[in-house]
C-alpha cells in the first residue's frame, strides 16, 4: 500500500534550508515565495515553511505583504555597511589581541585555507563565502571569543549575498579575498603588525567599494 509519508526534517533543517536559499541567491532579491512550493519541494507541511518565514521576516530577509504576498527582500546596502564596521571594529581588537599574545593562529585555520583555495579553482562562489565565514568564526575562537561570533553572526549573514553578487561578478576578487588571508597569517609568523594592520582595513572593506557597481549591474536586487 503506498505510502504519503513526509521528510522527517526538523523546523530548523526548514529553516536552514530557506536561509541557504536565500544567502546563496538560489532565491534571489526581490523573488517571490509561495510556501506551498517550497512544501512540496521539501516534502513537509506547509506549517513549518510558514513558521521558517516568519521567523526570516524578523530577521529581514524576507518581507511579508498581507494580499500581494511574501518576497525575498532587497538588500540594504546601508545595513550592510553598518553590519561591516561593526565587524571591523571587534575583529581587529581581536585580531591585535591574538598578535600582541604571539598566538600561533596557522594550524587552526590552515584548513579553512586550503578549503578556500579548492573553491577558489572550482570557482564556487558558495564554498567559499561559507569556508570564509568559518576562517574569521575561528580567529574569534582562538581569541576565546565565541560569544562574540555569535552575538554577530545574526546580523553579519545579511553581508552574505552582496560578498555572492560581489565574487560572481568578479573572477579576481575570490583569489584577492584568498591571498589577503594568507597574508594576514604571514603576519603573525612574520611579526609584522603594520602590515597586519593595513591588511585588516583593506580586507574588511568598510566603504564597499564594488557597492555601485553592483547596484549598477543588478538594479532589481538593492533598495
Amino acid at each position: 500500500m503506498a505510502q504519503n509519508s513526509r521528510n522527517s526534517l526538523s523546523k530548523q533543517d526548514v529553516l536552514d534550508n530557506i536561509l541557504d536559499k536565500i544567502l546563496y541567491l538560489e532565491l534571489k532579491p526581490g523573488d517571490s515565495i509561495l510556501d506551498t512550493e517550497l512544501a512540496k519541494e521539501l516534502n513537509v507541511s506547509r506549517t513549518p515553511i510558514r513558521e521558517a518565514l516568519l521567523f526570516l521576516k524578523q530577521s529581514s530577509l524576507i518581507d511579508i505583504y498581507p494580499q500581494s504576498g511574501t518576497f525575498v527582500a532587497l538588500i540594504d546596502i546601508d545595513l550592510i555597511r553598518e553590519i561591516v564596521y561593526v565587524r571591523h571594529i571587534i575583529e581587529r581588537e581581536i585580531l591585535l589581541s591574538l598578535f600582541e599574545k604571539n598566538e600561533n593562529i596557522s594550524s587552526r585555520v590552515e584548513r579553512y585555507i586550503l578549503l578556500q583555495e579548492l573553491a577558489v579553482k572550482e570557482n564556487s562562489q558558495k564554498d567559499y563565502v561559507k569556508n570564509d565565514h568559518l576562517f574569521h568564526k575561528e580567529l574569534f575562537a582562538i581569541a576565546g571569543h565565541k560569544r562574540s561570533w555569535e552575538l554577530i553572526q545574526n546580523q553579519y549573514i545579511h553581508t552574505t549575498r552582496f560578498h555572492m553578487l560581489d565574487f560572481y561578478n568578479s573572477k579576481t576578487v575570490l583569489a584577492t579575498s584568498l591571498q589577503e588571508h594568507k597574508e594576514m597569517v604571514s603576519c603573525f609568523k612574520n611579526g609584522d603588525k603594520e602590515e597586519l594592520l593595513r591588511l585588516i582595513d583593506i580586507h574588511h572593506d568598510c566603504n564597499l567599494r564594488t557597492a555601485e557597481t553592483l547596484k549598477e549591474k543588478y538594479p532589481d536586487y538593492f533598495l
